[in-house]
């Protein structure tokens, strides 16, 4: 999340205010997104506007240094960076760990092994390894958005290195453009390769491989649109193309903000590129020294948002972590998301004024004594000192202990089958009209009074209570079962639920959006029968396309009914877990409740 810069090399550089303005769109996307997924589905895409942006800037910079110079200083560029972005994220690593350590020592290990990961700056393969869902904000993790961060220092640690080598060999330097378009279609094809239908791609996301294609598309547009070079004076003509361009590329991205979500898979097969590549106009627009575009963007409320965005999007993912986790997922009371707000730009500004700035500007000058200054240097010296200790301290493992790990089994499938022994999380017995009836797996069996439940996580949490209401029932739950799972479910185990006087529930969708196909074809399966659809309680993106299909499908279908677990659910914190999905014994007598009111009709 590059800030600001104001010069790399001694020969004048144009501060580009226009950019101040991305990032300050880009860094209130993101926020709003972590504050409720659902309010701005595509708002994870301003860390690809950032990423554009670093490729973009960093580029334009090095090749006007050597330009002018005939070289690129290579430690003084790393030395500007470690200056720029290493002060604030320490400040926050050590806030963040004091305040684990104070308040959630439950968590403390996890936090402090995220913490080493981030120092150097390894974050997104800690994740990968580690098999961390980047959408999956139902567990605590304060850091876990220092992963783009890592992606962009591994960045600026290869890149100029390399584009070095690109600029002084004369045949690599002919085919500049070539090359970085090749690398950049390479890195597109590694996420291609990688890329699975209907899952959940954290590994493509986080990936630096596989995101390198959006920092290339900025190398790019820096060697084709130099903004040190561009002239302040251009025909009209010239000036309407661009400024037309711009403004239609802003409003792309604005869409693609508020249309695209995670569980889209076309943009994981070329979505990304696509979008990075709508997104260069208004990059090209904001940074040209004409264009009303790039004085739209640079007024004072963007670029006041657009010099913090750094410590902006620093701050803001522990402070809404840690304060929601005393709430529901997609329960958060208004006054919450308003403290959150008022907490991060707080904390933002603090650090950007006391941290960010001085720093940068002084170096370690900044903690020297000065007669003038004596009081205020003692004062940040030893909060300092403070803070490294205690995060040394803590970073060393000395409070490892605190976090007692949860030795009970996490129950991932529930069923109650006929011809199969029951999964390992839960023993119970196999319904009595099937062992009183053994037939083999090729003899059709009298299914008349068995009701069957395929559903996902929210099953396995009501099984054990449907097994009490529906002792004969068969039952089959499994974590993070899609619908699109169960299609081949149900031709393999449960083919003979087809005859009208057969009841089935369908708890299906709170891993993900489907298609409205495969909800028929899996309607379709069971024939005759009737067919219960529980709908979804989810804080997620894809809550209201779910529903709708679920509602639609209701519908179309005479023998399906829906059961609306979403309007019974609406208000009942006390239904639910913490991640505002997976329920509480509350919610799971409400759930059972709902189906029995349906079922038993």
């Amino acid at each position: 999340m590059i800030g600001h810069e104001k010069n790399i090399t001694k020969h004048q550089t144009r501060y580009l205010h226009g950019l101040d303005g991305l990032r300050a769109l880009a860094v209130i996307a993101i926020i709003i997104y972590h504050l409720n997924p659902k309010w701005l589905s595509g708002g994870f895409l301003g860390v690809d506007t950032f990423f554009i942006i670093s490729g973009y800037l960093i580029t334009s910079l090095l090749i006007h240094e050597y330009k002018h110079t005939g070289s690129i200083n290579l430690m003084q560029f790393w030395k500007k960076r470690i200056k720029r972005l290493l002060p604030a994220v320490l400040f926050l690593i050590s806030i963040v760990l004091i305040y684990t350590l104070m308040f959630e020592p439950n968590i403390i290990k996890n936090v402090k092994q995220d913490a080493i990961a981030a120092l150097f700056y390894v974050s997104n393969w800690w994740y990968i390894f580690h098999d961390v869902s980047y959408f999956d904000s139902f567990k605590i993790m304060p850091l876990k958005h220092l992963w783009s961060l890592a992606i962009e220092e591994q960045f600026y640690i290869f890149w100029p290195i390399s584009l070095l080598i690109l600029l002084r060999i004369k045949k690599l330097k002919q085919h500049f453009l070539l090359i970085i378009f090749v690398c950049s279609l390479i890195s597109l094809l590694t996420m291609f390769l990688i890329t699975q239908p209907n899952v959940d791609n954290s590994r493509v996301y986080f990936g630096t491989d596989t995101r390198l294609q959006t920092l290339l598309l900025g190398v790019l547009l820096a060697y084709i649109w130099p903004p040190f070079r561009l002239k302040a004076q251009i025909h009209l003509p010239l000036k309407i193309v661009i400024e037309s361009f711009g403004f239609i590329s802003i409003a792309l991205l604005i869409f693609f903000i508020m249309t695209v979500s995670s569980n889209d898979n076309w943009f994981y097969f070329g979505g990304i590129y696509f979008i990075s590549l709508c997104t260069l106009p208004a990059i090209a627009s904001a940074v040209h020294p004409s264009t009303f575009l790039a004085k739209v963007l640079s007024n004072r409320i963007f670029s006041w948002i657009g010099q913090r965005s750094y410590s902006l999007y620093l701050w803001h993912y522990p402070v809404i972590t840690f304060m929601n986790k005393h709430f529901v997922q997609g329960q958060i009371p208004v006054y919450i998301i308003v403290i959150e707000i008022i907490l991060t730009l707080i904390l933002a500004e603090c650090s950007y004024r006391y941290v960010e700035v001085p720093i940068r500007v002084q170096g370690f000058k900044y903690f020297l004594p000065k007669k003038s200054a004596l009081k205020p240097l003692i004062i940040r010296s030893c909060f300092a000192l403070i803070l490294v200790s205690c995060s040394t301290v803590i970073l060393l493992g000395h409070y490892d202990a605190l976090q007692h790990e949860d030795k009970k089994e996490v129950k991932t499938t529930f069923t109650v089958t006929d011809n199969e022994p029951p999964h390992k999380s839960l023993i119970l017995p196999v319904p009595k009209i099937i062992i009183n009836n053994p037939q083999s797996a090729h003899q059709k069996v009298d299914y008349k009074d068995v009701p069957l439940f395929i559903g996902d996580s929210v099953m396995v949490d009501i099984g054990e209570e449907l097994h009490k209401n529906y002792p004969n029932s068969l039952i089959d739950g499994k974590v993070g079962r899609h619908l699109y799972d169960a299609i081949p479910l149900v031709h393999d185990k449960y083919p003979y639920f087809k005859q009208q006087n057969q009841q089935v529930v369908l708890e299906l969708g709170t891993n993900g959006d489907f298609s409205y196909e495969d909800l028929t074809k899996l309607i379709n399966l069971f024939g005759n029968a009737k067919v219960y659809v529980v709908n979804t309680h989810v804080p997620r993106d894809w809550e209201e396309s779910v529903n709708e299909k679920l509602a639609k499908a209701a519908d179309a279908h005479k023998n399906v009914q829906l059961i609306d677990w979403y309007s019974t659910s609406q208000s009942h914190s006390d239904y639910f877990a913490y991640d505002g999905v997976h329920l509480e014994h509350q919610g799971v007598q409400a759930l059972v409740s709902e189906i029995n009111k349906h079922m038993k009709h």
